[in-house]
């Protein structure tokens, strides 16, 4: 079988056969190319490609648009590899059976899945050797440079929320460990992704204080404090306005 990696958390991009496929000269190609990697666990019918990429456009408007999509995808994918990569089955399309696909978004998912039964299982060590490799995968947003196209939407927030969460597990371990350089690298990580996560915030003002770097950790609880109001019109939760008050007694 030949090899088909796919990247799609990030920066988008295929290889088949060791091949780059181009996935950049056409935007409405990467996302159709894109569209069937992630849903290559039962072919795509035709139906749902042209409601997600052509809703409201005339049925058979949207049907020719397709087809000429659906040609330019194959001519991409032929230009690095001679087996057809898209194959049709009745009124449905698919990523070839004849491949052995890799995608980042399944293998992440799938590492943080064996992170979360290793912690359930009390191995902590396993747990954060799952989780540090699914952070490797998650680079960025699932198809980043594409921010604003809906269908990828319900896509960027699960695997998102995935993310933080695996994220916010980690800096727990690593608090726990007192490794606390580590722990405020991923909190930071964390609040680029989630600025209004305050139970984050609370842990990275902790870590901060831990690691003998007070100032930063006031500084934290005024970008939190600004953050929340900004944004959600609340203020700090009361034990996270202690920790700043036992801070700032302790810096005077």
């Amino acid at each position: 079988m030949r090899p088909l990696t796919a990247h799609l958390l990030g920066t988008f991009r295929v290889t088949v056969d060791g091949n780059l496929v181009d996935t950049v000269s056409s935007r409405l190609t990467r996302h159709l190319i894109a569209y069937l990697l992630a849903h290559r666990q039962a072919p795509v019918p035709r139906d749902v490609l042209m409601d997600a990429f052509w809703p409201g456009v005339a049925p058979a408007s949207a049907r020719n648009r397709l087809h000429v999509a659906l040609s330019r995808a194959r001519g991409v994918f032929r230009a690095a590899c001679r087996e057809p990569v898209i194959e049709r089955r009745f009124d449905a399309y698919r990523i070839a059976g004849s491949f052995d696909v890799w995608i980042d978004v399944e293998q992440f998912e799938q590492t943080c899945a064996a992170g979360q039964a290793a912690d359930r299982a009390g191995d902590t060590a396993a747990a954060a050797h799952h989780y540090e490799a699914a952070c490797q995968l998650y680079e960025d947003d699932f198809l980043a440079e594409d921010p604003y196209a809906e269908w990828t939407l319900e896509h960027k927030d699960r695997l998102r929320l995935l993310a933080v969460e695996i994220l916010s597990r980690l800096v727990e371990i690593y608090a726990g460990r007192h490794d606390y350089g580590l722990a405020c690298l991923l909190a930071r990580r964390i609040l680029a992704m989630d600025p209004c996560n305050e139970q984050v915030a609370l842990r990275l003002m902790k870590s901060y204080a831990g690691s003998g770097q007070r100032h930063l950790a006031l500084r934290q609880y005024h970008q939190m404090t600004e953050t929340l109001w900004e944004n959600l019109g609340v203020r700090p939760s009361a034990e996270t306005a202690a920790l700043y008050e036992q801070l700032r007694r302790h810096r005077g």
